[in-house]
């Protein structure tokens, strides 16, 4: 299958996403600053689940200026991530209204974790069976483990010293080790699969 097509929809389903989740922040109940500070773990919660959105857009457009050809393998995948992007939404709002509870942040995590790993594989075999372009042997760098390290960590505080928070602040480091810190850990500052 030519990859345009389907990079296309994979853009369609994230741009809606996106806007989803917008729909789900609920107005203050007084319009003042004080009916604003009491949604602020609302609008964090949806600032994070945009940036992820954000992410995985930039990620997979530059995947994709790359792959001229995929197979049913890699749309299988991809529609694997796809459908665990679109629990984003609802698993942000949950989060959001029970910042304090254990279970959304583990629900909310999980989709963190989840989206990484599929992630990995779908570039993975996406660069692997495209017969027509040149890519660099594919490796899991040492950003890779240290975003596993950080989620490892965030859920081993949540659950064992019951600090919900841990695992949404686990959240937010491994987004930023996804996005900054790949070049640091490339050997070969030129051969980077995700750059520009």
């Amino acid at each position: 299958m030519d990859s345009d097509r389907f990079e296309t929809f994979v853009d369609a389903i994230l741009a809606i996403m996106m806007t989803v989740m917008i729909l789900k922040i609920p107005q203050p109940e007084s319009l003042s600053l004080d009916g604003i500070w009491k949604l602020k773990m609302v609008y964090i919660a949806y600032f994070l689940s945009f940036m992820v959105i954000l992410s995985i857009w930039n990620h997979h457009r530059k995947l994709f200026r790359e792959i001229k050809e995929i197979d049913n393998l890699v749309i299988l995948i991809y529609m694997s991530l796809t459908f665990v992007i679109t629990l984003l939404p609802y698993f942000t709002a949950w989060c959001a209204i029970n910042p304090d509870k254990l279970a959304p942040e583990l629900c909310y995590g999980l989709i963190f974790i989840l989206t990484n790993i599929l992630y990995i594989f779908a570039a993975y075999f996406a660069m692997k069976r495209d017969k027509f372009g040149q890519h660099p042997d594919f490796a899991m760098d040492k950003s890779t483990y240290l975003n596993f390290s950080v989620f490892i960590i965030g859920f081993a505080i949540a659950i064992i010293f019951n600090i919900p928070q841990a695992i949404f602040i686990s959240c937010m480091l491994s987004l930023i080790i996804w996005n900054f810190t790949a070049k640091l850990f490339t050997k070969d500052k030129e051969v980077d699969w995700c750059g520009d």
